[in-house]
């Protein structure tokens, strides 16, 4: 362990000092931070407890209650952490309000109610998708990210225009780069990267645009996409608002999305116990469930990806910045500074689960809770939590399905996969390949 506590407490304003290693810079625990992230905070919430200071304007917190506590008050108390490119400003309270109704004009599509009718063709889409990478092998973090953004847009656009795909998939790279940077560019400093992210955004712009001005599509006698559902409000909505509905949001869902992608794929080859049961549920289940709802036709299933998601959160760091003074616990701190937790540690905490370290989805078909109240965030929680948990979890849930029943699933070196603590939580190192099974039949 790295560098002592501090001397001179960093947050005035709290009546008690916050522990933990010494801050700045050139501080030698930022070394083994970004040497073992998560090693690393855990053995600060060994020695510091469940609120510690990581740097002078940076807190971690690791007990759920106070985690939980942060994420009901979002966009109150904290809003959620600045964008680096964006020089750290936090977001003008008429930019969060915006962004709010960015989030109330998605719901209607996104919200568990309306997807049974529009997952028959979610599931076609993925299940084209894995026809697509039969044959070769390939690294499931190179090929998630397109597979995701295929699956979310049939909820967005009638036909999805392949320029768009593209167009997403560039801005995902560059803000993932932005992400991996790890720094705060000030707002009047010269920055390729920032260049980089702008343009990728003003693609997804230039590429919506013009949908919106076209009359609505024609009913398929489904309820409407997303873009159906904007151009055929009463009232008009702004164009800025209907953009980032139409393309920020699936932006926001692209990483925890695909990362929870590569790791389904990862837990079903080391588990091939699974990978059988999970192929002889899909075969007992009636087709017009397990098309409109897989969660209810697949109990084994979703308990499976419960549990992939519980080892494996895609989103394994999140945060909020101050915007007031909190507290958290018995401790102060004030507006500025940034307050992370982690679901991954949340999720591998024995004090809020049993055997954590075993993988085991039988916990969730267990009678009782499986955890801690709060311990368990895969997709944050609060009002600026995952607009898109239920779909995602349908993908996924369709994905399994897909692919034990149409493909053997092959893997090379699986002990040697590793897990890249960056942006988003991957597997590293993971190469598979999917044999066709013979005399298998397409699914809903």
């Amino acid at each position: 362990m790295a560098g002592e506590e501090a001397a001179v407490p960093m947050f005035k304003r709290s009546a008690v000092q916050i522990p933990g290693p010494r801050g700045g810079i050139f501080a030698d625990h930022l070394e083994a931070y970004e040497a073992n992230p998560a090693t690393f905070l855990e053995e600060c919430r060994q020695r510091y407890g469940d609120v510690f200071r990581f740097d002078t304007d940076v807190v971690v917190v690791t007990e759920p209650a106070v985690i939980n506590t942060v994420l009901v008050h979002t966009n109150r108390d904290n809003v959620p952490n600045a964008n680096p490119l964006h020089g750290g400003r936090f977001p003008t309270p008429e930019q969060t309000r915006q962004w709010m109704r960015t989030r109330q004009v998605a719901l209607p599509v996104l919200k568990p109610a309306s997807l049974p009718s529009r997952l028959p063709s979610v599931s076609r889409t993925v299940a084209a998708d894995l026809r697509a990478l039969e044959g070769a092998w390939f690294d499931p973090a190179e090929r998630a990210w397109r597979i995701c953004v295929s699956a979310l847009l049939p909820l967005y656009f009638p036909e999805p225009p392949p320029e768009l795909t593209d167009a997403l998939l560039t801005a995902f790279v560059e803000g993932r780069r932005a992400g991996q940077a790890g720094i705060r560019i000030p707002s009047w400093w010269p920055s390729r990267l920032r260049r980089r992210v702008q343009a990728a955004d003003q693609r997804i712009r230039d590429q919506i645009a013009p949908l919106l001005t076209r009359d609505p599509p024609g009913a398929d006698g489904l309820p409407g996409t997303l873009l159906e559902h904007i151009l055929d409000r009463p009232e008009p909505v702004p164009a800025d608002v209907a953009q980032a509905a139409l393309g920020i949001t699936v932006l926001g869902a692209i990483g925890t999305m695909g990362g929870a992608w590569c790791w389904l794929l990862y837990h079903l080859a080391a588990h091939p116990e699974a990978f059988e049961r999970i192929r002889a549920e899909v075969a007992a289940a009636a087709p017009h469930e397990l098309g409109a709802h897989p969660e209810r036709a697949l109990p084994y299933t979703q308990a499976f990806v419960h549990e992939v998601l519980r080892v494996h959160p895609p989103a394994w760091l999140l945060g909020r910045d101050a915007i007031t003074s909190v507290t958290l616990g018995d401790l102060e701190v004030p507006a500025g500074t940034a307050i992370m937790f982690s679901p991954y540690l949340l999720h591998h905490d024995a004090r809020w689960w049993d055997e954590p370290e075993r993988f085991d989805p039988g916990r969730w078909l267990r009678a009782g809770p499986q955890h801690a109240p709060g311990a368990y965030l895969p997709f944050a929680a609060g009002p600026r939590g995952c607009l898109g948990t239920h779909l995602g979890m349908a993908i996924l849930l369709l994905t399994a399905a897909h692919l034990t029943t149409d493909f053997h699933l092959e893997t090379s070196d699986l002990d040697q996969v590793s897990a890249d603590f960056g942006p988003t939580l991957i597997p590293t190192a993971m190469s598979c390949r999917l044999t066709a099974r013979s005399g298998t039949a397409e699914r809903p």
